[in-house]
Formats: C-alpha cells, structure tokens, sequence
C-alpha cells in the first residue's frame, strides 16, 4: 500500500525516469497511472515504480498506440499486485532487485520487455540516495536550504556557479572541502528535489565564501 512516506515528488519520478516534471504530470491529468502509483492528498506525490513506467510510456510512444501502452503497464500492475512485496517493488527497494519477477509482457505477436527501463530507475534513484547522503536540510542552517553536510553553503549556490561558467578548479578553489563527487552530487540533488524560488547565494548568506569571479572577454569578430 502507499503512503505518504513511501513517495516521491513529480520533480525525483522525473530525474529517475530521464523525463520532465511536466510529461510525469501529464501521466496524472491524461489517467495514464493506475490510481496505486499516485497520492494526491498533499499535491501529487508518486510511487518510485512510476519511473520505469513513465519511461516506458514516452520511448514506446512512437511503436505502441496509447491504448497498448496503457495496457503494459496494467498487466504488470496486477501480476506485482498478487505478490507479497508489491511494496518493495513499489519503493522500487534494493530487496527487489535481486527478485526474480517478469517484467515482460506478450500480446500476438508483440512482447514487451520492461527489465531496462526498471533497472535505469533503480540506478538513478540510487544516484539520489547517494547525493542526499552528502545534502542536510535542518531549519537551524540557512532556514533549511539544502546545504552540503557539515558547511553553510548551498547545493544550488554551487550549482549555479557551474551554470554560469565557473570550472571545477575555480569552484574547489573557492569551496576547499569540495571534490567532484560532491559537486556532481549538487547537480544531482537540485535537479532531482528543486525548492521553490531563487536559489540564495552564497554571498548572500556568507559573504567570506563569496566565489571568485572571471569575465571573460572575447575578441570581435573581423568583418569580411
């Protein structure tokens, strides 16, 4: 059964399913889901095992008409339905990926085969785990921006800075407790659990870890 702290939001279903937040929703709006992958009691929160069918849903797009897609994703939903860890595949757990299950499904003379796109979610939402493992949120620092574990600076203030051009060099130069682990964990969370909002600075909240910054200038363009 789910609940609500078994679930996800539209933006991590998106991260793990190599999609947007948009088309996940759209899933909701168009009754692609079974009513089991989806709680809707605070906002639309969603199963992990959405991932894997919400990939199949777009990628089978152009082979499968929209009924035979549906149907996929149905009859794999009543086979998990009858087994005694269907919440293990609904948290899409480690525990349930050395189970052997059928993730194939045959209608004449079409078979399915939805193994890749499960094991794709499974890594990507291990990937999460991981950067979440690096990532605090306590409303006595930075009244709860995601920060990484142990310092004031936020994952979006670093993320960013690599959006506006600043190498990794510059960045580990400005932040010395940073690595590329850590900077790819940031690109991770964000994308994966976006807040709300402009994302603060550091300089805004720390201004002796403001970054260094470099223009760069280029040379005009000789005219022919």
């Amino acid at each position: 059964m789910l609940t609500p702290g078994k679930t996800v939001s539209a933006s991590e279903i998106a991260f793990m399913a190599g999609l947007t937040d948009k088309e996940i929703n759209r899933l909701v709006d168009d009754e692609v889901l079974p009513t089991d992958l989806v709680l809707r009691e605070h906002g639309r929160r969603f199963a992990p095992l959405t991932a894997p069918f919400a990939n199949f849903y777009f990628f089978a797009g152009e082979y499968l008409t929209r009924a035979a897609r549906i149907r996929v994703i149905a009859t794999l939903m009543d086979r998990l339905r009858k087994r005694p860890d269907f919440d293990l595949f609904l948290a899409l757990s480690d525990r349930s990926r050395n189970v052997d299950f059928d993730w194939s499904v045959t209608h004449a003379p079409v078979t399915v085969l939805l193994a890749e796109f499960v094991h794709d979610a499974w890594e990507r939402a291990a990937r999460v785990s991981e950067a979440a493992r690096h990532v605090v949120e306590d409303p006595e620092i930075l009244g709860g921006t995601p920060c990484f574990a142990g310092t004031r600076v936020p994952v979006a203030t670093v993320v960013a800075a690599a959006e506006d051009g600043k190498t990794v060099a510059e960045q580990m130069a400005a932040y010395p407790f940073l690595t590329l682990e850590l900077i790819e964990d940031a690109a991770v969370y964000v994308k994966a659990r976006p807040r709300a909002g402009r994302p603060r600075r550091v300089a805004e909240v720390n201004p002796e870890l403001t970054p260094v910054r470099r223009k760069v200038v280029r040379p005009a363009r000789e005219e022919v």
